[in-house]
């Protein structure tokens, strides 16, 4: 099948490009453009609200009348302004109104379609003039005022010269006479000529124009003399300011609507108003000067349209203009609407790409068949940053073929570039260059006949460089250069150039990587293509192009050069070939090792510290040999990188670490990585370079200006190549420890080498710390931590020192915690073989390889057992062995000091009943009675039995955080002690640990059972119960003491308090009191609906007679109830606690606004105070209202007989008669 055959559109035929807003002559071509809208969701949406705002605003004043339609070249903005001006003046086209004809275009499931056509059924309403145009093109718009040029449109839209003076003197004023078309037929009598073809030159027919003035108005102007005066004299005023403009407008406004009795509205339409405005500050005043005075005199009557290419927002930025400025307009501009490209790719699927039935089938065939794996490779481009492309599925693949998705998406993103770059910025976005015109182009007269293809062909981008070229986008020089590339380039074929054209047309989208897949992507040809294939075909084109200094490569993309930067690349090119291996060794160091105290490494190999344990352990890093400075730790760490493969191999490194020098070093052998050597050596050379060009005083401005864009952007980028190169290398490599070689787990996470290479590093810590578990602690206070310990404060004692575990509960030293066993360890094997133990050789060896621990914990250790009577001090020749002695904290405080005390362990005992009682504990526990009399047995039971507890607590607490009950103190406290049993390893400490917390742990136990029952059994339930009572505290201050509603709330909040919601008579009364609750909220929710109900009514039956009293006319009576009698109908309709509960409120409210309106109503009768006033005097103020209520005369407010009646009424009647006479309004509440 033809290519051509597959469309449901003729899209041979040209589709005419650009809607321009000022061409209204020509009925069919009207007609034609509001039947060919497409209406996408997002103009659907946009359409409705401004549609809605317009009609809601007849006849009421309006300051909000301007609408801001922004969106980049083909988006579709020229083309929605023009169309919603058609919807409000609604014209009759070709017999049909524009509404009756955009009705067809709507939907008929769209969801606004209702909306829309209820907003179109009003434009009878109101008539609406339209004066539409481009201002960037009418003459002399960038040195004329803009009054002057909107003035002159209007008066040409009226049938007046072009001569904004001719006009605005003479025809106006002979408008107003009756006498304007005597004028004309005058005119045209003279010349010979109709008024339409003089009105456009009047300066060519001067002398017919005078002449006719004289004749029609001799009594103003006799001569041709005094014409010509009284046009000098008027020259010399000001006729074009934004006010004259403005009120010239609103007269002729209310002269139509006084001739026809319908509201008139003008509307501009000021297209492309961004080429306008530019940089120039001064005319974006002028166009805030105008919008401002549009809407403060206008008042809804006159309404405008600016569409321009950025939002309001960057307007403002490039014209350089105040924010204050900015939020004052934006203020008038109630709809902002960005259309994007979004937009106009569906106009384009439409009007477009629409495909036959049996074309579409065809399509989705093609893509199943050829491959969606093989199709969608070539449709999507790969590694797109900070942005999204769209997908090319099997349906997106058919609506856009033979183009791909991305494709279509991309080409507003080229056309800005190619125009940026050209500093043209939105200069030519009024020209035939839009997505529409350049895709179509592309089928009908590309380089290929594209439309007379077989299916299966694809359009290649190097075709939109193809059309763009000739419509003249392309800079002359880099066309000249492409041109030239079959004969300058040796071996040059059409491939290469066309790889050079979509080259240079992706050259400054630094979204898109220029990688040789991407590429690739950019030239298919056909389905049958592969990117593989086509990488294949167009790599010996970039190897030509890249001998030919025309394109340059960086990591692994591409660039086309022009001009400074081919330069700039032989520069690189010959200082890369002068590179020697230390040269590499030197700038690697230099550059992403270590340099001038900036830890460089940290880039790629992140940090210089292991985890283990929840603790971090720092080592000695070195790379490549280099020492890294600042870097410390019991272990090294050497690693060799890519750059050291050759001269080391990983056998030589294993024989090394066997070496008893090495024992605790580990090292890392970097894999290789091909292009390591070559990225650096790029990496250098460019940046030894950029240094070059930027400091060279003979580089022109414009070679400077490049070496800092290749500083800022393609320096980074190689420096991110290079680290990624040696991340890939730590991805590949291997690690080595005491003879033992291993490649790198990634553990899935191949984006986090230098994390995993850590991780694996931590699996040795427990051959190089074996015993650091045991006290895994960082004490972050030492001072506080060792008076605390040596006073016995362990009810204040700090998080460290708990933490440590050195007292029991009740409040004495643990001999048997982990840290006061490994120092009384380590003094007693020592003292066996008569060793004298000084604090720096306990430090270095607790600290040190094996154990890991810090030596802070081990001084606090120490004053622990100093204070048990476990260790005594020696100092010189003095013992100490109190705990309270001063010089003996002193010792203990100061590292200096403590290092060279002597050490000497003393005995302690342990209590045998205390193993009795604790095994008893165990069997009353687990009903298990056949536990051995041993720690270790004792201890084993206790790791079953806590270790379900702790199960069963940990799904109780997740369950409870979520659904907000709250956990007795038994409960809290016993699942702690119980963890903090479960942590204790050594069977000796966890015995004694039970013992000292036995009470807390067996509430523990029993408070765990209750819970992780109820949980299962009442978890629903329980979570009702908290959102019926969340909800009745919303509305509690209107509950009645005596409601069950409030009953449940107190027991509820009681229970809740003592945290004994599950407990089984108390979950029981409470859900009885819920149900009472329920029952009892049900007649309260009525009576509050009735209360409502009757306040309406009573407001408006009151209503006739309050219009009588107030002198109003009975009309007005819907007008005012309407929103009593909207609140009314929907009384039954509200249904939460908290919207019935309000509705007695709401009602008042609205019968107090009720009579606010009234009193406004009453206001606007009354004479206006000049009026009013006689003999020139002052108008009177305004009285100022005040309110009265019962509570303010009374504290008794309440009446049971007439007497307390006649008593409140005489009180209230003094209050109000004493402000009248105080010259105020009185409102009764």
């Amino acid at each position: 099948m033809r290519i051509g055959d597959l469309f449901d559109t003729p899209v041979a035929d040209k589709i005419e490009p650009v809607i321009k807003v000022g061409e209204r002559a020509d009925e069919a071509k009207l007609a034609g453009e509001v039947s060919s809208y497409v209406v996408t969701p997002t103009i659907e949406k946009h359409l409705d609200d401004m549609l809605e705002h317009w009609t809601d605003t007849l006849r009421n004043k309006q300051t909000e009348i301007g609408i801001w339609i922004s969106g980049y070249f083909g988006s579709g903005k020229s083309h929605f302004a023009k169309i919603f001006s058609l919807l409000v003046a609604n014209p009759t086209l070709k017999g049909r109104t524009a509404a009756e004809i955009f009705e067809t275009r709507l939907l008929s499931d769209a969801p606004h379609r209702g909306s829309i056509l209820r907003s179109l059924s009003r434009m009878g309403e109101c008539e609406c003039g339209v004066l539409a145009f481009n201002l960037h093109t009418i003459a002399d718009s960038k040195t004329r005022p803009l009054p002057a040029i909107l003035l002159s449109q209007y008066y040409q839209s009226m049938g007046f010269s072009a001569n904004l003076l001719y006009a605005r003197v003479i025809e106006a004023e002979l408008a107003n006479q009756g006498k304007l078309d005597q004028l004309h037929k005058s005119v045209e009598m003279r010349t010979g000529k109709k008024w339409s073809e003089i009105q456009s030159n009047p300066g060519f027919y001067r002398n017919h124009l005078y002449d006719a003035v004289v004749e029609v108005a001799p009594n103003n102007f006799p001569t041709r003399a005094d014409v010509d005066k009284s046009l000098s004299d008027a020259q010399k005023g000001e006729l074009h300011n934004v006010r004259f403009l403005v009120q010239t407008i609103l007269d002729d406004l209310d002269k139509r609507e006084r001739e026809t009795g319908k509201e008139q509205r003008l509307l501009f339409v000021l297209d492309e108003s961004g080429q306008w405005i530019q940089d120039d500050s001064g005319r974006l005043a002028q166009l805030q000067a105008l919008v401002e005075e549009a809407a403060t005199a206008g008042q809804g009557k006159i309404w405008i349209i600016v569409t321009t290419h950025g939002d309001m927002g960057s307007i403002y930025k490039e014209a350089k203009a105040l924010e204050g400025d900015m939020k004052k307009i934006e203020g008038r501009f109630r709809f902002k609407p960005a259309l994007t490209t979004e937009n106009i790719e569906l106009v384009l699927e439409d009007r477009l790409f629409r495909k036959t039935a049996a074309g579409a089938i065809c399509l989705q065939k093609e893509y199943e068949t050829k491959g969606s794996g093989t199709i969608r490779g070539l449709g999507e481009l790969a590694n797109v940053t900070s942005r999204s492309l769209p997908s090319c599925t099997k349906e997106s693949f058919a609506t856009y073929y033979p183009f791909f998705p991305y494709q279509v998406n991309l080409i507003p993103e080229i056309v800005k570039s190619l125009r940026s770059k050209g500093g043209r910025g939105e200069q030519l976005s009024g020209s035939t260059r839009t997505l529409l015109a350049i895709t179509q182009d592309i089928l009908r007269s590309g380089r290929r006949g594209y439309l007379d293809e077989e299916l299966g062909a694809l359009v290649s981008y190097h075709e939109l460089y193809y059309n763009l070229a000739g419509e003249g986008e392309v800079s002359p020089d880099v066309r000249t250069d492409i041109g030239k590339i079959k004969k300058d380039v040796p071996g040059a074929i059409d491939l290469t150039q066309y790889v050079a054209e979509v080259l240079y047309l992706i050259r400054e989208l630094s979204f898109i990587p220029r990688s040789i897949d991407n590429i690739a992507r950019l030239l298919p040809e056909s389905t049958d293509d592969d990117v593989q294939s086509v990488a294949t075909r167009i790599l010996p084109e970039l190897e030509r192009l890249m001998r030919a200094g025309m394109v340059g490569r960086t990591g692994d993309e591409y660039e086309f050069l022009t001009g400074e930067k081919r330069s700039f690349e032989e520069d690189v090119a010959n200082l890369e070939a002068g590179f020697m291996q230390q040269d590499r060794e030197r700038g690697l160091q230099d550059e992403f090792v270590y340099s001038q105290g900036k830890l460089q490494h940290r880039e790629w190999l992140d940090s210089n510290a292991i985890e283990y344990k929840g603790h971090e352990f720092s080592v000695k890093v070195s790379v490549d040999g280099f020492e890294i400075p600042g870097t410390k730790g019991d272990v090294s760490f050497r690693f060799f990188t890519p750059l050291a493969i050759g001269r080391v191999s990983l056998q030589e490194i294993e024989n090394q670490s066997l070496r008893d020098d090495n024992v605790n070093t580990v090292f890392f052998v970097s894999g290789r990585v091909d292009e390591f050597d070559r990225d650096l050596e790029r990496y250098l050379a460019m940046q030894s370079t950029i240094q070059s060009w930027v400091g060279d005083p003979q580089k022109s401005d414009d070679a400077r200006v490049l070496a800092e864009e290749r500083n800022n952007e393609d320096l980074p980028k190689l420096r991110r190549r290079v680290i990624e190169h040696l991340r890939t290398g730590i991805r590949t490599g291997h690690l080595v420890f005491r003879g033992a070689s291993r490649q790198l787990n990634l553990h899935g996470d191949p984006s986090k080498p230098s994390k995993a290479m850590r991780v694996n590093m931590a699996e040795y810590w427990p051959r190089l710390y074996p015993k650091f578990d045991k006290v895994p602690i960082r004490i972050s206070s030492d001072q506080r931590a060792i008076k605390d310990v040596l006073s016995g404060e362990t009810s204040a004692a700090t998080q460290d020192v708990r933490s440590l575990k050195l007292f029991d509960k009740a409040g004495k030293v643990d001999l048997f915690c982990p840290l006061l066993d490994g120092i009384k360890m380590h003094l007693s094997t020592e003292q066996r073989e008569k060793r004298r133990v000084l604090g720096s050789a306990l430090v270095d060896r607790l600290s040190g390889i094996g154990y890991g621990w810090d030596p802070n914990a081990i001084r606090v250790g120490v004053a622990a057992l100093v204070r048990a009577g476990a260790v005594k001090v020696v100092v010189g020749q003095k013992e100490y062995a109190n705990a309270g002695d001063p010089d003996l904290a002193k010792t203990l405080l100061n590292n200096r000091d403590f290092n060279k005390a002597e050490l000497i362990l003393e005995d302690a005992t342990i209590d045998p009943p205390v193993l009795e009682a604790v095994r008893k504990f165990i069997i009353k526990l687990s009903k298990k009675r056949r536990i051995d009399e041993t720690p270790a047995a004792i201890a084993e039971a206790t790791e079953a039995v806590g270790t379900v507890l702790r199960d069963q607590a940990d799904e109780v607490e997740n369950w409870a955080s979520g659904a907000g009950l709250p956990l007795p103190e038994e409960f809290v406290k016993g699942t702690s002690g119980w963890r903090d049993v479960l942590d204790l390893k050594n069977p000796v400490h966890r015995v004694n640990a039970v013992f000292s917390s036995m009470e807390d742990l067996e509430g523990g136990f029993d408070s765990v059972a209750l819970h992780s029952e109820f949980r299962k059994n009442n978890g629903e339930a329980y979570r009702t119960l908290v959102s019926s009572a969340r909800g009745y505290e919303a509305i509690e201050h209107r509950i009645p003491a005596d409601n069950a509603a409030s009953s449940f709330l107190a027991e509820y909040r009681a229970a809740y308090d003592a945290a004994s919601i599950a407990s089984h008579p108390i979950w029981n009364s409470l859900q009885s009191k819920q149900t009472q609750a329920a029952a009892g909220i049900k007649p309260l929710l009525q009576a509050w609906r009735d209360e409502a109900r009757s306040t309406i009514d009573k407001a408006l039956k009151r209503l006739p007679a309050d219009l009588a009293d107030h002198g109003l006319d009975s009309n007005f009576e819907a007008q005012l109830a309407q929103p009593l009698q909207a609140f009314a109908d929907k009384i039954d309709s509200d249904a939460t606690l908290v919207q019935v509960s309000a509705l007695s409120r709401t009602a008042e409210d609205l019968v107090r606004d009720l009579g606010n309106r009234i009193v406004v109503e009453v206001n606007k009768r009354k004479p206006k105070p000049d009026d009013a006033v006689p003999d020139g005097k002052p108008a009177p103020k305004p009285r100022e209202l005040k309110s009265v209520r019962a509570t303010d005369v009374a504290t008794v407010t309440r009446v049971s007989d007439i007497a307390q009646w006649d008593a409140l009424q005489k009180r209230l009647d003094k209050r109000v008669r004493e402000l009248l006479d105080g010259g105020y309004d009185v409102e009764l509440k």
